[in-house]
């Protein structure tokens, strides 16, 4: 008897893990992925000596929030609740891609450099879709699956720096340039960066 309680209890905390991993993965995903999309916006203004699209730039961080928050409650969702709370996450992270896609039809520029700039951020942050699609589970037995699933490994740090590389490189656009390294990704929150200094990015 002593052994099956513990063989549930450790059933039962390896699913509430592998629960809470794809969730802290998504969220890691989108906390790089969302930014990033809106810094290709804020280039393209400054490109086009325009605003910000702020309309394109706020719809981007409400679909970004809008799948923490499902993904949140699916990972914690009742058997009899998971399947509808599983197709409302797939429709907001179908809404997230709807902006990607509204970003890129106006992520148009004449300055040659600046555009190639423009689409290899552009198709880096596209990659971003698929991670975030791969760490949710299926809504098919959604009830079972939603504690299961052990999220795939994605590597928010070689997103930021193959990101922040490409960010960087000079267009020979003097207004792009100048604006361009103060839209670094980093890795850690502000204040981790303010206690170490600035060692960690």
């Amino acid at each position: 008897m002593r052994k099956a309680l513990v063989v549930s209890l450790s059933l039962a905390m390896f699913c509430t893990a592998c629960s809470t991993a794809w969730v802290s993965t998504l969220d890691s995903i989108l906390a790089a992925a969302a930014p990033a999309l809106i810094n290709i916006l804020q280039i393209v203004a400054v490109a086009n000596g325009q605003p910000v699209d702020g309309n394109l730039a706020a719809k981007i961080n409400a679909d970004a929030a809008a799948i923490k928050t499902l993904a949140a409650n699916f990972a914690k969702a009742s058997s009899g609740s998971a399947p509808g709370v599983c197709q409302e996450l797939q429709a907001a992270v179908n809404a997230y891609q709807a902006d990607q896609q509204l970003v890129l039809q106006v992520a148009q520029v004449s300055d040659p450099n600046t555009q190639t700039k423009i689409t290899l951020l552009a198709d880096l942050v596209a990659g971003t879709v698929n991670a975030i699609t791969a760490v949710i589970p299926s809504c098919e037995n959604a009830a079972s699956s939603q504690s299961m699933r052990t999220a795939p490994p994605y590597s928010i740090s070689t997103f930021t720096d193959h990101y922040n590389s490409i960010l960087l490189l000079p267009t020979g656009n003097a207004a792009v340039d100048a604006v361009t390294w103060k839209l670094k990704l980093h890795r850690h929150s502000k204040l981790v960066r303010s206690v170490t200094l600035g060692r960690l990015q």
